[in-house]
């Protein structure tokens, strides 16, 4: 099920899941990761990919491990796009009657869906191809991976269709791969060859049957060298048989052959109700088939260093939208700092809880190391099942936080003249962590450029006192003066200007 660790209450009740909702303060901010943002913060990504989520926006997730083409791949098809095409092109889309489904996968992106009347996808071999007329075939293998509906006797899953010479006349030939029984049955008529021209037909059944509505792999192998063929579902034997003239491991091995007296056809899926994806002929004999969906163990990103707006900002959680079937899990991170060249490199990470407090101690756990800052990066680690089968999917990531802002203006602000001297008093500060106050004063409106008392130049740094007498000014001329409180960060975060009050020392004031 998706987890929804915290999100505004302003869900509609469409959503038919549970949800945990946290709440936000005046003072709190946001930064969202994902859905309209699109995950355009990341600053760093591995093995993970983007795919139309809940929302109609791009969830993360880990990689597919799509099968790659190499120097003996003859044919490939991902089924992942509209038209479908070997992207091997030794083979040529003459029709196709096959939907394209994001819903139900195996790997990659969409799997191809057949409605048991289409024809399926035809392909014609080309020159080269390992099914072209006229072609003799030594070890081949051909893998699918497979999701029936139905299950019903005769759903055609592969055929290639052929004709070879013999003498002056044509005698057909077929691979065939249909349901029989719940199981897939194989047949080769025809197929192979002997040296002296003879042929064979060939049949078998795998020895279990399978379920409708799951995803199995089914592999075909031929060794030329021993004659063998085998078949195996999910990577486990399920039949065992030899190409040769006896019929057993003993005997004159018969070789398949492609015969020229026709172009060929491959038809995949004709007749057949279900999914398919992953069709792919290899000129080998295919050791160990690739089970995974999932290639890596791990896939991660790092966001972008995020700049709070002032330093000592407090962190107060991380929100996700996530889900994790079976035993797959996501790792949260955060690394924060106050230095303002931004370098969190040197940063170690922090791990949490999605939606857990972070600005205070758990119950029960030691507290977690100092989550305030200005500058703010965040990274999460996406693994995959034991099987490597299912993949953690995170929609959202939404950054809660509230600045340390700058403490409100002194106000009633009030000045006295003296003899050579100003006194001014002013009203306390209400802030947590007031760190004092600077005294400005000059002597023309706005400008806080004096340098004529004996406390010091412009601006003068009283503590956290509400009163200072401003001593060594000079008797006759106006003074300005405003007051600025600070707080206790460091840097320390200005507040605004008080207002201005001026006063006019004189030597006949007491």
């Amino acid at each position: 099920m998706y987890r929804r660790i915290v999100k505004k209450i302003t869900l509609t009740c469409c959503f038919l899941i549970p949800l945990c909702l946290g709440t936000l303060s005046a003072l709190d901010r946001e930064i969202v990761l994902g859905r309209e943002d699109h995950w355009r913060d990341v600053s760093a990504i591995e093995n993970l990919t983007m795919l139309t989520g809940r929302w109609g926006s791009y969830d993360l997730m880990l990689k597919q491990a799509e099968y790659a083409a190499d120097g003996r791949t003859d044919l490939l098809v991902h089924f992942n796009n509209l038209p479908f095409q070997d992207h091997l092109n030794h083979y040529q889309v003459r029709a196709e009657d096959v939907l394209l489904s994001q819903r139900v996968v195996a790997l990659g992106e969409s799997s191809g869906g057949f409605n048991g009347s289409s024809r399926g996808l035809h392909l014609v071999p080309k020159p080269g191809a390992l099914l072209y007329r006229g072609t003799w075939i030594g070890d081949f293998s051909i893998e699918f991976w497979l999701y029936p509906a139905l299950l019903r006797d005769g759903e055609q899953v592969f055929l290639w269709q052929g004709a070879r010479w013999n003498g002056d006349s044509v005698v057909p030939q077929e691979l065939r791969c249909t349901v029989q029984d719940r199981g897939l049955a194989w047949a080769f008529e025809n197929f192979f060859t002997g040296p002296i021209g003879q042929t064979t037909s060939i049949r078998f059944r795998g020895a279990t049957s399978l379920v409708p509505e799951d995803w199995h792999h089914h592999l075909l192998r031929y060794d030329s060298k021993m004659g063998m063929l085998e078949y195996l579902v999910d990577g486990i034997p399920e039949a065992i048989l030899y190409a040769t003239d006896s019929g057993r491991e003993q005997g004159s091995i018969l070789l398949p052959f492609a015969g020229g007296a026709g172009p060929g056809l491959v038809k995949v899926g004709d007749r057949f109700t279900g999914f398919l994806d992953e069709l792919r002929i290899s000129r080998y004999f295919v050791e160990s088939p690739n089970l995974n969906r999932y290639s890596s163990d791990i896939g991660y990103f790092v966001s972008r260093t995020f700049d709070l707006g002032y330093t000592g900002t407090t962190l107060k959680r991380i929100e996700g939208v996530y889900r994790t079937p079976g035993d797959t899990a996501l790792y949260f991170y955060y690394r924060m700092t106050d230095r303002a060249d931004a370098d969190t490199s040197t940063v170690p990470w922090t791990q949490f809880e999605a939606g857990e407090s972070l600005s205070r101690a758990p119950l029960g756990r030691a507290p977690l190391p100092d989550s305030h800052g200005r500058f703010l990066q965040v990274m999460v680690e996406l693994y995959p099942d034991g099987s490597r089968r299912y993949s953690p999917e995170l929609s959202e990531l939404r950054i809660v936080y509230e600045q340390d802002l700058p403490p409100a203006p002194p106000t009633g602000v009030y000045a006295e003249a003296g003899n050579g001297r100003v006194q001014l008093y002013w009203n306390s500060v209400n802030e947590d962590d007031l760190g004092g106050y600077f005294v400005y004063y000059g002597s023309e409106p706005g400008s806080y450029r004096g340098t004529d008392s004996d406390l010091g130049p412009s601006p003068i740094d009283v503590g956290k006192e509400s009163q200072i007498d401003v001593t060594g000014l000079s008797n006759s001329r106006l003074y300005y003066f405003s007051v600025v409180a600070y707080d206790a960060t460091d840097p320390p975060h200005r507040s605004l200007f008080s207002r201005e009050v001026s006063a006019r020392p004189s030597k006949l004031l007491p």
